[in-house]
């Protein structure tokens, strides 16, 4: 291991945060490490220092598949919960969605989770904490009425149902799209 890829917390010798997603990516199921990755670029480390680290791994079990992963992570990924319905898409075949969409609407600009944009399809994660108090529930209810009153589609997705979220995004998007699905081998658990 080099030297950069080692830090002191405490005055505790540690691997760097960038090394550390590295081998999470080459080692954990390709889900928690998508979660993984997804959270620290979301905290603004370079994507380039994780692949760095990647490389200097060498050609280890886990490379490629590292590589791979770190090529689908996303910083606009708010939550566990946006990265594990982006994981589920994209394990599906579905052409990577975009995450934090702009959408303009008469109460501002309002961001959806994720989706594709051009074809006026956001998915929402709806999180256990996300509606703590009623008034949280109601601007919730509105904002997404106002995205619905653009034109757009939206599917919320919470833990219980990830599962079904592909089923239920499919018939939402063009035919031509989904007609040929083909599963990302790098996200086979």
């Amino acid at each position: 291991m080099s030297d950069d890829e080692l830090t002191c917390v405490n005055g505790l010798p540690v691997t760097s945060l960038a090394r550390t997603v590295a081998d999470c990516l080459a080692t954990l199921p390709p889900l928690e490490g998508l979660v993984v990755a997804d959270a620290a670029l979301h905290r603004k480390v370079p994507a380039d220092d994780v692949l760095r680290a990647i490389q200097l791994r060498g050609r280890t079990n886990g490379y490629i598949r590292a590589a791979a992963l770190l090529s689908l992570a996303d910083d606009g990924a708010e939550s566990p919960g946006e990265s594990a319905t982006r994981y589920q898409l994209l394990r599906a075949g579905l052409p990577v969605p975009t995450t934090q969409i702009p959408v303009s609407t008469r109460v501002g600009t309002v961001w959806g989770d994720l989706g594709w944009d051009g074809w006026r399809v956001l998915l929402e994660y709806d999180g256990r904490d996300k509606y703590v108090t009623r008034e949280d529930l109601v601007a919730e209810k509105r904002r997404h009425d106002a995205v619905v009153e653009t034109g757009r589609r939206v599917l919320r997705v919470t833990h219980q149902d990830m599962g079904s979220a592909v089923a239920r995004v499919v018939p939402l998007l063009p035919a031509t799209v989904t007609r040929n699905l083909r599963r990302r081998p790098e996200l086979a658990a």
